[in-house]
C-alpha cells in the first residue's frame, strides 16, 4: 500500500492520496514517526478535531482489544495530567511571590 499526503504551498490544506488513487482532502491528521534518532510530528486540523482523533484511537483501543496501545494510551494521559498539575502550581507559587 502506497500513502502520498500533498501539502499545498501555503500549507493550508492537506490532501491525501491512497495507492496512486485520487486525491482526497484532509481536514485533520496527526502522523508521528521515529527514524533513528529522528522524530516528526506532523499535526493538521484544529485542536478539538485532533483530541477526538485521538480519543477514537482509544475508543477503538478498547473496541479491538488493542492492550498495548490502550495501555500506552492510558499512561501517557496520566503524564499529561501530571506536567499540568506541576506546572499549574508553578504559576500558583509565582503568583503567591509576586503577590
Amino acid at each position: 500500500m502506497k500513502i502520498e499526503i500533498l501539502v499545498s504551498d501555503d500549507k493550508k490544506s492537506l490532501s491525501i492520496s491512497v495507492d496512486d488513487g485520487p486525491q482526497a482532502p484532509v481536514e485533520n491528521f496527526i502522523l508521528l514517526t521515529k527514524e533513528g534518532d529522528r522524530t516528526r510530528n506532523l499535526v493538521f486540523g484544529s485542536a478539538e478535531n485532533v483530541g477526538r482523533l485521538l480519543y477514537g484511537l482509544y475508543v477503538n483501543s478498547w473496541r479491538f482489544d488493542e492492550r498495548g496501545m490502550r495501555d500506552i494510551l492510558e499512561l501517557v494521559a496520566d503524564d499529561i495530567h501530571d506536567i499540568r498539575d506541576k506546572r499549574e502550581e508553578a504559576s500558583q507559587e509565582t503568583i503567591r511571590r509576586i503577590m
